[in-house]
């Protein structure tokens, strides 16, 4: 039985070239026919992560959860930034440079990328740096990605994502519209996601041929596009605090 399985594993992975995650759930899936212990990816990392968390003592305040994917790491948003701002707390600065040390240390040696997620609740924000929580999002986002960087982790491998308020975990409201405050704070925060690099990999890999095949017949020539103008703000820098 065990010499079948390891067959059709070899078979499955010579053939096709499944994403990590995918890989990963036939790789338990396998563990446990054939009775051995499955080991997820990242393991250590993942102890190295809650110990800096429990000598902080945030460890009943950030989560730390293993998937197919990697590690993700999940923070209330008031754990990191004052409302309407996009400035790390100090304590969120100190954890948040640990976490990042640790794994710019792992990078020279793992295939993984670090993908920031922010989080807001409905509430809509009043600012003039913010239009809307779109904006305040991704830059608390950038913040972190930016922290990131700045102690030597990979460029290529950090990506800033704004969510706005479209992916809570909690309802912001009851039936009758009125705002659940205990909700919204569990949907104003930030995910930090430690993702295998090869996720996901098979399918753009496809896509992109598709696309280029697409180019190549079209029978209509497509327009060059003008060079894009060079901006000349200055960099992002430490805003100051704004209210809801």
């Amino acid at each position: 039985m065990m010499t079948l399985l390891f067959g059709f594993f070899v078979m499955l992975t010579a053939f096709s070239k499944p994403d990590a995650s995918k890989l990963e759930q036939l790789k338990e899936a396998t563990a446990q026919q054939m009775g051995v212990k499955y080991v997820k990816p990242y393991e250590e990392l993942s102890k190295e992560i809650k110990e800096i968390l429990k000598e902080s003592k945030l460890e009943n305040e950030v989560e730390v959860r293993q998937t197919a994917e990697g590690i993700m790491i999940v923070s209330k948003g008031t754990l990191f930034f004052d409302s309407g701002s996009v400035k790390l707390k100090e304590r969120a600065h100190e954890v948040t440079t640990q976490i990042a040390a640790a794994l710019t240390q792992r990078a020279a040696t793992s295939a993984f990328r670090v993908t920031v997620e922010g989080h807001t609740d409905d509430a809509p924000i009043i600012s003039k740096y913010f239009p809307s929580n779109w904006e305040l999002s991704a830059s608390r986002a950038s913040t972190v990605v930016r922290l990131f960087e700045s102690l030597g982790f990979r460029h290529s491998d950090l990506r800033p994502m704004g969510f706005s308020d479209t992916e809570p975990v909690a309802k912001n409201r009851d039936d009758n519209g009125k705002p659940i405050s205990e909700n919204q704070s569990l949907n104003r925060r930030i995910v930090i996601r430690i993702q295998n690099k090869n996720i996901g990999e098979g399918a753009k890999k496809i896509d992109a041929k598709t696309d280029l095949n697409a180019v190549q017949n079209s029978p209509i020539p497509l327009p060059v596009a003008a060079p894009a103008e060079q901006s000349t703000s200055p960099a992002l820098k430490a805003l100051p605090e704004d209210r809801k």
